[in-house]
């Protein structure tokens, strides 16, 4: 019967034969075999017809056959292994987002590694592993995912070095991978300590991989740099890669400096004195490093810049055309290596012309990017997220709602570190009511969005008293209690001046209405507390935008007051929120003492809040000279 079955197996590539193994296998496992039951049955056949089973798109029954194996608990041979590798085969995950199922498929390459480097005859079974591994783990090998492959990476890195795997080159790559794996984890002191080891094998079996771990020592100061400057005496290619690196470890380092520096003024201004300390106590730990590099910092500050006459769209344009031609010729040669620089190459170039009346030019070219990357699976998430999300920008312009939503659904599926996570939901938020013509939203943000979205349909013939009727239905939505009561803050005719018909008093009336108005939007945020925070911002500095644009002077002030009122509180609130002492008042009623603020304390804005404050501030102060001058009033 083994001869049959294993005849039957031999047929590759033949599904009958596959399945007539299997039914073969199947009713000798349970005793009903239409050959003689007392005839002998090797386990090693359910082995054989897993992997036949895998190989041949038959998931379902190669895993019947590795469960039928492991209950009949046959002798311990290589199959024990290849069993294993079938599992894990069989357990692999779907996408990088289930960290269960790459545990559980790691546990079976583990035990079948384990199992086989204990007997030097079996070792051909830990290359295999680590070759199955590697296939299995490379969705994971992308921003944020990779402290997870460390741990059995560099297990598996030595089991191949205690085996001496005679195959140097893939044990090099291995070292390589687990090198930046470390790297992007942040585990500097781990990456440093396996450069001891890693660098003087590349360096002694695979010579032309020797450069690619020395420009990663150079830029990371992985290794002693009396060492480094020593190696490269003896070679002209170490000493262009030690300069090259040295330039872009200069360019990261200023770069740093430059954000720490701007951090400390920021803090500086809102009185943060602990994060200023740490600002500058960090500086002074760089300052150091970049007295040797002083003379190398302009050039790498401006490495990438175009010459003078390439930064008018007409020549930008031209490149990138150009580019787009390289990158054609490129994925004709089908070398990854090539188009992942091309692609880059023309992202960069395409920068500057992401603008509003510019980047519709670009709809050809990022998407040629867009789709090459994609089809290559390419592991630069960040690169592709960005594309994404300028595409779905294009899109929308050009009224394409529905493949700009597309975009925005891939950004967000390639953000896997969640830089963009809460714009991009937003964004397709809005255009998935965009969507909605004979519906009305439940939640209050949604009809605001709605809304504001209608508004920015008006055409220039449009009367203002249509358009801010638009307008002022947003700020309804968000502020039903006190948006209308706020605006009613520059109204004339809500003024009341009682009996009294003169000029002083009609001017303190005028004054006093306007205060007491927009004292309301305090109490509105404080009844609100955090609940929405971060997207109620984005609403408010929508509409101030919006109605800046069409003209709606009160409306814009109006919504800047809102969306400020949340930066304000945060900037006056302490860090450690006092509990509320309460005091009586003089009329004997009870009421909270919230210090020098009424609001809760948000957690830290993220740096696209802060700028979204910035432009909202300077709207504030543009459209300010547009109301009367006894109605100026911090916002």
């Amino acid at each position: 019967m083994d001869l049959v079955i294993t005849h039957e197996l031999a047929r590759t590539e033949n599904q009958a034969a596959l399945k007539r193994a299997y039914e073969l296998i199947k009713s000798a496992n349970t005793g009903k075999s239409e050959f003689d039951p007392s005839e002998s049955f090797s386990p090693d056949l359910f082995v054989l017809c897993a992997e036949q089973a895998l190989k041949m798109g038959q998931p379902e029954m190669s895993e019947d056959c590795v469960q039928m194996y492991f209950k009949v608990k046959g002798p311990v041979t290589q199959f024990l292994g290849r069993a294993h590798l079938c599992r894990a085969q069989l357990c692999a995950p779907k996408s990088s987002d289930n960290l269960e199922e790459f545990e559980n498929c790691v546990t079976q390459y583990m035990k079948a590694i384990n199992f086989a480097k204990g007997e030097p005859r079996y070792y051909f079974l830990v290359y295999n592993a680590s070759v199955l591994y590697w296939h299995m783990v490379r969705p994971f090998l992308k921003p944020g995912c990779h402290q997870y492959v460390i741990p059995s990476l560099s297990q598996i890195v030595s089991v191949l070095n205690q085996t001496e795997e005679e195959d140097k080159e893939w044990r090099a790559e291995l070292m390589l991978e687990l090198l930046e794996c470390d790297l992007q984890a942040g585990k500097k002191e781990e990456a440093a300590k396996l450069c001891l080891t890693a660098a003087p094998f590349i360096k002694a079996n695979v010579p032309h991989k020797y450069q690619q771990i020395y420009s990663v020592m150079v830029r990371h100061e992985l290794m002693d740099e009396l060492h480094l400057k020593m190696e490269k005496k003896n070679s002209i290619s170490l000493s262009v890669s030690f300069h090259i690196n040295s330039l872009k470890a200069a360019h990261l380092l200023l770069s740093r400096m430059l954000l720490l520096f701007e951090l400390a003024r920021f803090s500086l201004t809102l009185k943060c004195e602990d994060i200023t300390s740490d600002c500058l106590s960090d500086l002074k730990k760089m300052d150091s490093k970049v007295s040797g590099l002083v003379t190398v910092a302009p050039w790498a500050l401006h490495a990438s810049d175009l010459p003078g006459n390439a930064r008018c769209p007409q020549a930008q344009l031209s490149i990138i055309s150009r580019l787009d031609v390289v990158l054609q010729r490129a994925i004709r040669l089908g070398d990854p290596q090539a188009i992942h620089v091309v692609c880059t190459t023309q992202w960069n170039t395409c920068l500057p012309l992401l603008q509003h009346s510019l980047r519709h030019h670009l709809r050809k070219p990022l998407t040629t990017v867009a789709e090459i990357l994609e089809k290559v699976d390419s592991l630069m998430t960040l690169l592709r997220c960005q594309v994404h999300m300028e595409m779905a920008h294009i899109e929308e312009d050009e009224d394409r709602l529905e493949p700009a939503m597309e975009h925005l659904q891939k950004a967000m599926r390639l953000d896997t570190l969640g830089l963009y996570q809460d714009k991009l939901k937003m964004a397709f938020t809005r255009l998935q009511l965009c969507t909605m013509l004979y519906q009305s939203p439940e939640r209050a943000e949604d009809r605001a969005i709605m809304v504001i979205e209608q508004a920015k349909k008006a055409i220039p013939k449009d009367s203002v008293r249509k358009k801010r009727a638009l307008l002022v239905n947003a700020g309804l939505a968000l502020a039903p209690d006190t948006f209308q009561i706020v605006l009613d803050s520059e109204n004339e005719a809500k003024v009341s001046t009682g009996k009294t018909r003169g000029r002083f008093s009609y001017l303190f009336a005028k004054a006093r209405h306007h205060m007491l108005s927009v004292d309301k939007a305090a109490g509105h945020l404080r009844r609100l507390g955090n609940e929405n925070d971060q997207e109620r911002i984005q609403i408010w500095a929508e509409l101030a935008k919006v109605a800046r644009k069409q003209e709606v002077w009160d409306v814009c002030r109006t919504a800047s007051r809102f969306c400020l009122l949340y930066d304000s509180f945060k900037a006056k609130k302490s860090p450690r929120q006092k509990r509320g002492r309460k005091k009586r008042s003089a009329e004997g009623s009870v009421r909270e003492n919230w210090g020098q603020s009424e609001g809760v304390l948000p957690e830290q804005w993220s740096h696209s809040l802060l700028r979204k404050f910035a432009e909202v501030g300077f709207i504030s102060a543009e459209v300010r000279p547009q109301a009367p001058a006894s109605l100026w009033g911090p916002p």
